[in-house]
């Protein structure tokens, strides 16, 4: 005897359901596992420093406020003025080699770290912003003690995480009187669904899930809601105009909820962290001309 038909639209929708809960699986897995990666990313091991480069550099240990220890180089000052360099996710200090370079040959002092879960410093947990912040201000306190340094002429260049990382402890640490920043992210949030949600919506939720579960205060890493408490503190924005992990409509958003003193250059022909690659010589004199206008003017 044949079923009844009207079984059939049952076990269609029911199999229907399957094959979605099915699909729905897969991109929740691999949204968590991709989740796991950006908070635990693999250590790079340290580039060689070119002969020459930075070679009055020394060795420093810093010391977060929640117990870690970090590592790091630091450049003595020439000019009083002294610039903390934070490099990207999964890098490490060596990424910022070229802007070091540029700025100690300046006169600035340059302090150069491996964030928390980087290079040779501690910590397993890469929070995206929300915990380097006490690594930076952990860098700040090195260089305003030093002997060569006016504690009142610092300023902070970051890449990546290291730019929005950059901008955040700004906002909070009146003693950064100059911030610039490469490539940032505008908030966790707008970065994890402009990255993840090319999958689909599933997909986002589980990263943001993952995140939070992992103790990161993902609404915390907002930088863009309060750059105006920069309070007249000099911004530069930099972004390459085909960078396709910090796009021209996230930079874009982020320059406009700056309130003046700002600046905004867009590389051209740039990707990510491009800019000594595509403008080497305007990149520095960007730099330099930045960092001498707000921290030295006046000296």
């Amino acid at each position: 005897m044949k079923r009844p038909i009207h079984l059939q639209p049952a076990r269609f929708i029911a199999l229907a359901l399957v094959g979605v809960l099915a699909v729905a699986a897969v991109i929740a897995y691999r949204s968590v596992r991709t989740a796991h990666a950006v908070l635990h990313p693999a250590r790079q091991p340290l580039k060689p420093v070119a002969e020459g480069a930075l070679a009055e550099r020394t060795d420093v240990v810093l010391h977060t406020r929640d117990g870690l220890t970090l590592r790091g180089w630091y450049v003595p000052s020439r000019n009083h003025a002294a610039v903390v360099v934070m490099h990207g996710f999964a890098e490490n200090r060596t990424q910022m080699l070229f802007e070091a370079e540029v700025l100690s040959r300046a006169g600035y002092g340059v302090l150069l770290f491996d964030s928390r879960g980087h290079g040779e410093s501690e910590g397993d947990l890469v929070t995206w912003g929300d915990h380097e912040r006490q690594d930076l201000r952990a860098a700040v306190d090195f260089v305003s003690h030093r002997d060569d340094v006016d504690p009142s002429r610092l300023g902070v260049l970051g890449f990546s995480m290291g730019g929005t990382t950059a901008m955040l402890e700004a906002l909070d640490d009146e003693r950064l009187k100059a911030v610039a920043a490469a490539g940032a992210y505008p908030s966790l949030e707008a970065d994890t669904r402009y990255s993840y949600g090319k999958w689909g919506p599933l997909s986002v939720q589980p990263v943001l899930w993952t995140l939070r579960l992992s103790g990161v205060d993902v609404d915390a890493v907002d930088p863009m809601k309060r750059l105006c408490d920069l309070k007249g503190r000099p911004l530069l924005l930099i972004n390459g105009d085909v960078d396709e992990y910090a796009p021209a409509f996230l930079q874009d958003a982020l320059f406009q909820a700056a309130c003046e003193p700002k600046s905004y250059w867009v590389v051209p022909g740039a990707h990510h962290g491009e800019y000594a690659k595509k403008a080497p010589e305007e990149y520095a004199n960007r730099l330099r001309g930045f960092f001498d206008a707000a921290l030295l003017s006046g000296s």
